[in-house]
């Protein structure tokens, strides 16, 4: 009597799945949230945003989710967005000229660029972070042009040719990522994992870096520092060029 009122309850508990499924994201974060469940996409409004499903981009260039607001929070929630042309000039998500805006938690796999921070001619990119995601064979996993504290994060970059680039930033920060098989492509050339280029002052700290293409794993700017970040594969202790140690100098 006992196993049958207890496999009542299991199907019962079974058929509301796909009901409590829909709600996970909502319920997990304790927030309302907007779910996106189709590629072009565009967040124009501050708020919460997760992906519903697994979601494939074809589209040859532009991105397949813009985001042209600031104070959002985009969850993808485990879920995967992929482009499905290698030969595509597609960005996976962009965040143009906006600020305290978060991506996070899921795959980004197979963009020209996969998270892209830009601004436009009023130079507006602030305070913008990517954490928690993998990007996989992306041409660059995430590019900050013109930045202002961003902050990349928690992160596992296999592939591409550039994992992190900062160009032109100040403040922004590379931290406890892990970044492997970077290797030099006809579009970029450099096959580097940490790249910072004109750069006004950012920080890479500790993440560690696996040999790709290039005898460099990390390339700063003079005004850039560094501390704590590993080597892995390469034929010196220290691959990389530019930057300051922030360790030394801070003690």
């Amino acid at each position: 009597m006992k196993r049958h009122v207890a496999l009542s309850f299991i199907t019962a508990g079974l058929a509301l799945l796909p009901l409590a499924s829909s709600k996970a994201f909502e319920t997990a974060q304790g927030v309302t949230a907007t779910p996106i469940s189709s590629l072009p996409a565009v967040i124009s409004a501050p708020g919460n945003y997760y992906l519903t499903t697994d979601l494939t981009s074809a589209v040859p260039a532009g991105a397949a989710i813009t985001i042209t607001a600031s104070q959002v929070y985009l969850d993808l929630n485990g879920r995967t967005l992929k482009d499905s042309v290698p030969t595509n000039f597609a960005f996976g998500i962009l965040v143009f000229n906006q600020v305290d805006v978060t991506i996070q938690n899921g795959d980004v796999d197979g963009f020209y660029i996969g998270v892209f921070l830009s601004p436009n001619s009023t130079d507006v990119n602030a305070k913008n972070t990517a954490d928690n995601l993998r990007l996989n064979g992306d041409g660059i996993g995430v590019f900050s042009l013109s930045g202002t504290s961003n902050w990349v994060k928690h992160c596992i970059i296999d592939g591409g040719d550039i994992g992190i680039l900062f160009s032109q930033d100040s403040g922004s920060r590379a931290e406890d990522n892990i970044l492997e098989n970077q290797k030099a492509s006809e579009e970029f050339g450099q096959g580097i994992a940490l790249m910072s280029m004109g750069s006004l002052g950012v920080v890479f700290d500790n993440n560690v870096v696996e040999k790709g293409s290039n005898t460099l794993g990390m390339v700063q700017s003079g005004t850039d520092k560094y501390r704590f970040d590993s080597f892995v594969g390469f034929t010196r202790n220290s691959p990389h060029t530019g930057g300051t140690n922030e360790l030394a100098d801070s003690l």
